[in-house]
């Protein structure tokens, strides 16, 4: 006998009963009402509990594929209701809807040629209602337009004032899934994001218009960009990728502003030399174009931006304020201006540096014409007949050491002294020792002495001492310079140093160079001259070099003991006496071989 469980869920499957109602009729029928109201309640509590473990719904409900449509507004649209198991099942639909079919099938299309209701909820149904899935559609239209305008038309703005910008989306759906974005875009063509807009109107499925509005509050820098809104649709990964998006038209933006003085270099002092002549221009941005007027120091006021005074004197020193003017406001700014007594004379160049023989050229110049004249022992010129403004002085050969031409102006009221340096390169650089050690020895010290011969001026000469290693490097080791700055005329300079030579210092050289520095008007890089070399011979005790050093050992008797010692040492001195004894035996034998001759013959 089958349980009570396993006749409900077959009823089910065999379509039996359709409801509690049914199940409850059915063992009730012809039972007193009261066991027919006990029965009831009683099958009503099992038919609960049997839904725990037993599927009335789901066993054989259809599946929807796809289960969801983004379908544009007059579009076609299609979807399949399919079961595991034949079934009898249709489409309910205010488009395209489908009858219950008259045999079982497992699978049921739902197509309409053109979708136009935005509300269609299609639903996939089996005999009786007992399994009802619906299809998920979104129904979306593109807008007819999208503009942005001022709520308010400013015409101009003016910097600083907030405007309110609205943007229209005309005759879209849904409108829920609508993102509107204002943006600004530069007169360069840069596009910046302002924000972003969203309404939640998921309910609404018709076409609507949407406006959304903006706060704007434009600055100088906005002149002549554009102002947009873009309206872009997004329907999620089923809808149309990427999101549609329209743009407006584009606002331009005319904003005024106050001026704002770009003076270069602004505000500042300045000197200026009498008789020359003032210029001084006056610039802003504003917007309109701004006036200006200059208030100078005689308290007159000039209506224009550029302000200029030629030969100007001493008098026209003070504030020159310049202020520019349009109907939003004003900006100031003031130049202080000092005008100095005009220097009687200018030499150019102020100093030269030349060499003995070499040519020499320099001009002297007034601001306003004079007689003028050059006092110099070599090229000097006479006072002029006639005032000029520049007067040569040229040597084609400078040989004076001493020279200081001199420009001055008729009557001595003004001079100006022009800078010579004359220079020679030394004739020759030597290095030698003031008393010649042969050998030296190592940790004696020794004087080497740098001679420079017929330089000058010598107050300019640097001489450094260098010392080069067998391998040729070169090392300094000190620099000397003697403060003679007043000698002009060409000298001898003699240079000396200390030297403690070393064991190390075998093989090596010394030497010295002489530079002369004549700073940045003379020769570049400056000359230098290097002397002779002289070599190091140094004598020094020796040191022994055997290797491991000293040390113990042992050795078994019977064997064979051998110990060599080696040292560093300079072998010359062994070889000189070596020498020597040999020489004083070849003497002596000679010697005693002539005395034994002369003692024999004479016996």
């Amino acid at each position: 006998m089958l349980s009570l469980s396993t006749v409900f869920c077959k009823a089910e499957r065999a379509h039996f009963f359709n409801s509690s109602n049914r199940i409850a009729e059915y063992f009730t029928e012809g039972r007193p009402l009261l066991v027919r109201w006990k029965m009831e309640i009683l099958i009503g509590l099992l038919i609960s509990s049997l839904s725990l473990y037993c599927d009335f719904t789901d066993a054989e409900c259809p599946v929807i594929s796809p289960a969801r449509l983004v379908v544009k507004y007059g579009d076609p649209a299609s979807s399949n209701c399919s079961s595991d198991t034949p079934v009898e099942m249709g489409w309910e639909s205010t488009q395209g809807g489908v009858g219950l079919t008259d045999k079982e099938v497992k699978i049921l299309n739902w197509r309409v040629d053109s979708l136009t209701d935005w509300e269609n909820n299609p639903k996939c149904f089996t005999d009786g209602g007992q399994c009802l899935k619906q299809l998920d559609i979104t129904v979306y239209k593109l807008p007819d337009s999208v503009s942005i305008s001022y709520r308010k038309y400013p015409d101009p703005m003016v910097e600083g004032h907030q405007y309110l910008l609205q943007c229209l989306v005309q005759n879209i759906a849904p409108i829920g899934r609508l993102r509107v974005t204002f943006f600004k875009v530069s007169a360069t063509g840069e596009q910046t994001e302002l924000d972003t807009q969203h309404k939640s109107k998921d309910n609404i499925k018709t076409p609507e218009n949407g406006t959304y509005t903006l706060h704007f509050t434009p600055g100088r820098d906005d002149a002549r960009a554009q102002l947009l809104c873009s309206a872009m649709l997004d329907l999620g990964p089923e809808g149309p990728q990427p999101p549609p998006v329209m743009d407006s038209n584009r606002l331009n933006i005319n904003v005024h502003y106050k001026p704002q003085i770009t003076m270069s270099p602004g505000c500042f002092s300045m000197t200026i030399t009498e008789g020359n002549t003032l210029s001084l221009n006056c610039s802003a941005n504003g917007n309109p174009a701004p006036s200006y007027n200059w208030l100078l120091p005689q308290a007159t006021m000039e209506e224009r931006s550029v302000v200029t005074i030629t030969n100007i004197a001493k008098s026209h020193s003070g504030d020159y304020t310049c202020i520019a003017i349009n109907p939003l406001g004003n900006s100031t700014c003031t130049v202080n201006v000092e005008v100095t007594d005009a220097e009687c004379l200018v030499v150019s160049p102020a100093r030269l540096v030349v060499k003995h023989g070499d040519p020499a050229s320099s001009n002297c110049s007034s601001d306003i014409p004079v007689e003028m004249g050059w006092e110099a022992f070599q090229g000097g010129v006479g006072l002029t007949d006639k005032e000029v403004k520049i007067l040569n002085w040229r040597v084609d050969s400078l040989t004076d050491w001493k020279i200081k031409p001199s420009c001055f102006t008729d009557g001595g009221q003004c001079e100006k002294q022009l800078d010579i340096t004359v220079y020679k390169l030394p004739d020759s650089v030597s290095i030698s020792y003031r008393k010649y050690p042969d050998p030296m020895v190592e940790g004696h010290q020794y004087l080497l002495q740098c001679l420079v011969q017929n330089i000058a001026p010598i107050g300019r000469l640097r001489v450094t001492f260098y010392k080069v290693s067998a391998t040729g490097e070169q090392t300094e080791l000190d620099t000397r310079q003697k403060a003679k700055d007043n000698i002009k005329t060409p000298e001898n300079g003699t240079y000396t140093l200390d030297f403690t030579p070393g064991r190390d210092d075998a093989g090596a050289q010394l030497l010295c160079s002489a530079m002369l520095d004549l700073g940045p008007e003379g020769p570049q890089p400056p000359p230098v001259m290097e002397s002779n070399r002289l070599n190091i011979n140094v004598h020094y005790k020796p040191q022994i070099t055997r290797s491991p050093g000293c040390f113990s050992m042992r050795i078994t008797e019977g064997d064979t003991l051998s110990l060599a010692c080696s040292a560093n040492v300079d072998y010359l001195p062994i070889i000189a006496g070596l020498a020597s004894v040999v020489i004083l035996l070849v003497i002596s034998c000679f010697i005693y071989s002539s005395y034994y001759k002369h003692t024999r013959m004479s016996h």
